[in-house]
This record gives C-alpha cells, sequence and structure tokens, in this order.
C-alpha cells in the first residue's frame, strides 16, 4: 500500500470547458485512484510546460480548439504515427517529459480517448510509459431502437398510437436507468439512440394554432418535457444524439376527432399538413439537440405523396424550426428507407 500511494499523477484541465471531455476526464480520475494513484491538477496556462510538476502529467483535448495541443503539435512532441484524429477520432501518446497526452479529432473522440486510456490503467495497473495508438468509429451512426410502443391496440386508437405518460410507459420517466443505459452505450461507443413512436409531437409539445392536438394532461406534458430535455443533455455530454422517429401519417386522437379525420391518412389533407408543419418547428424549438427520423411508409401510399410529404412539408419544417431555434449545430434528419423510394 505504501508504494500506491507513491505514485503521482497530475490532470491538466483544459482552457475551454466541454461536458464530454469533463465526463472522459472523470473515467481516467477513477481508474487512477483504483490503481493507487494520488491526483492533482491544474488548469492549462499558455507557455507553461508543467515540466517542474511532480508526477505523470495527462493532458486531455479537442485539437479542433485546443492552442495547448498545436503547441506540442508546433514543437514537434506531439507527433502523429497515422492519420491526424478526426471526427470522433482520437490519439494517444506518452512523450517528454512524462506527458501523456489525450489527442481528439472532436470532443467526442477526446471523451473516446479517455475511455481507452482509462481501461488502459485498469489493465497495467499504471499509467502507461510507453503508448502510440489511434483508433476512430468505422460506422458513421451506431446505436440501439427503444420503442414508446406496446403490444397491443388501445382503442379507438390504432397501430403505434401510445400518447406518453407514465401509466403506459414508466421507464421512460426512470433516471437511474437511463443512465445506466447511456453508460452502457457510451461503453460500446453508441453515438445516436432513436426512440421510435407513431406520432410523438401530441406528448411533448403545444401548437398554439391547434390546442386540441395535445393528447397528454397538463402534468403529464410537463413532466414529459422535463425527462426528455434531462435525456438530451445526459445523452449529449457522452456524445450521443438523441433521434426521434415517427410515422407518415399519423395524427393525434383529439385532432382527428374534432376535424372529423381519419387517425391514419393516406393521402395529404392540408389542414394536416399545417399541424405537421407547426409541431415539428415547436419541437426543433423546444428540443433543439434532439433529431427526427421520419418514415414515409405505414399508412401514407403513393411514391408522389411521399415525396411531396417529405420535400414540402417535413424538410421546410425542419429548416423553419432551425431557423427560428438560431442553432448553429444542425440536428440529424433521417429519412427511413422503408416502403419508399428514398433515393
Amino acid at each position: 500500500m505504501e508504494e500506491k500511494s507513491m505514485k503521482q499523477a497530475v490532470i491538466i484541465q483544459p482552457l475551454i470547458e466541454n461536458n464530454r471531455i469533463q465526463l472522459g476526464i472523470s473515467y481516467i480520475e477513477r481508474a487512477l485512484k483504483d490503481v493507487g494513484y494520488e491526483i492533482s491538477g491544474v488548469t492549462e496556462e499558455p507557455g507553461n510546460d508543467y515540466r517542474e510538476l511532480e508526477g505523470i502529467k495527462i493532458y486531455v483535448g479537442n485539437r479542433e480548439e485546443s492552442a495547448y495541443l498545436k503547441d506540442l503539435e508546433d514543437r514537434g512532441l506531439l507527433i502523429y504515427h497515422k492519420e491526424i484524429p478526426a471526427e470522433e477520432g482520437f490519439y494517444l501518446n506518452v512523450t517528454a517529459p512524462k506527458l501523456c497526452i489525450v489527442s481528439g479529432g472532436d470532443a467526442t473522440g477526446a471523451l473516446y480517448g479517455c475511455l481507452e486510456l482509462a481501461e488502459r490503467i485498469r489493465k497495467e495497473g499504471k499509467i502507461p510509459e510507453v503508448l502510440a495508438f489511434q483508433d476512430a468509429p468505422v460506422y458513421r451512426l451506431r446505436g440501439p431502437v427503444i420503442g414508446l410502443q406496446k403490444t397491443k391496440l388501445e382503442p379507438p386508437r390504432l397501430t403505434y398510437e401510445y400518447p406518453v405518460t407514465p401509466g403506459r410507459f414508466p421507464w421512460f420517466y426512470d433516471k437511474k436507468l437511463w443512465q445506466e443505459y447511456l453508460d452502457m452505450m457510451l461503453e460500446d461507443r453508441c453515438n445516436v439512440l432513436y426512440i421510435w413512436s407513431g406520432h410523438p409531437f401530441s406528448s411533448f409539445v403545444k401548437v398554439p394554432d391547434y390546442p386540441e392536438a395535445l393528447e397528454v394532461t397538463e402534468e403529464e406534458f410537463q413532466k414529459n418535457r422535463e425527462v426528455f430535455e434531462w435525456l438530451t443533455k445526459e445523452a449529449d455530454r457522452r456524445g450521443i444524439w438523441v433521434v426521434l422517429k415517427f410515422y407518415s401519417i399519423h395524427i393525434p386522437l383529439p385532432f382527428a376527432e374534432k376535424h372529423h379525420l381519419e387517425l391514419l391518412q393516406s393521402s395529404i389533407n392540408p389542414l394536416v399538413a399545417d399541424y405537421t408543419y407547426k409541431s415539428i418547428i415547436e419541437f426543433i424549438k423546444s428540443f433543439p439537440h434532439i433529431g427526427l427520423m421520419v418514415c414515409l411508409g405505414e399508412a401514407l401510399r403513393g411514391d408522389q405523396n411521399k415525396e411531396d410529404w417529405f420535400l414540402k412539408t417535413i424538410i421546410p419544417a425542419v429548416n423553419e424550426g432551425i431557423r427560428q431555434a438560431d442553432l448553429k449545430e444542425i440536428p440529424p434528419l433521417i429519412l427511413r428507407g422503408h416502403d419508399c423510394k428514398a433515393e
């Protein structure tokens, strides 16, 4: 035990704070403590080479914005033996003087690099003395599907139509369960969580022109928003996009009843198009970091209808929502290639 207490590690905190990098550093710190290191920390300062600090130093940064990594590269202290890390990629290197570097192609890459370094620390029982390792995911999108759906119909609602409530989906509100699941996804380097629903908007947003479309109580509505916002933030700091998937064209039961419409629309109705357009705008404004996935099949019939629905309703609504929300990072819009000519 006395020998373990002698091991010193210094975490050099990056000047620019980032939730993903801070999460990654926490993984490294836990690994260091588990193998007997005493940990201290300093904040990155331009021009400081940290040579006088006792113990091995660890620096984690995003090379897109880290002046410290750029300085190490310019001085030839950080040399990439293969490609320079790009999106979601990272490079691990131990260089003089006793400096262990996690260089991420972006914040997610830095996070993945931290996980790799933490695994190696646990395996070796110490910070590696020799290290030059590079990695990056191969697949662009990686993640599971979770359905806000049930196995039985709820007449008069039809297939896939389930408003989001604690009675129907108690697990959706269990934050501890979500944290465990998101941690598992991060360990598997997943970067997207798909949530499927027939028509989710009527459980998560209010459309001023169509108040009758809301399918949950005010208490349920507020709880849904709070949980979804929390889930989005927790996923984001793990480098995970939340993507909400919906079908075409499904509409809320109270909206259908008020306007004497079928729940499943096989053709484009101008009123339904206007409601859907405004629902998507409100959703993007409310949840700007959640992506959307649209399925043009199931109810909507005809190739031209599906093309028009996607090009004249869905995409314009997404673009307008992005404009109104003044987004700098655009969430993904994915077209499911089911029952349609996706080309």
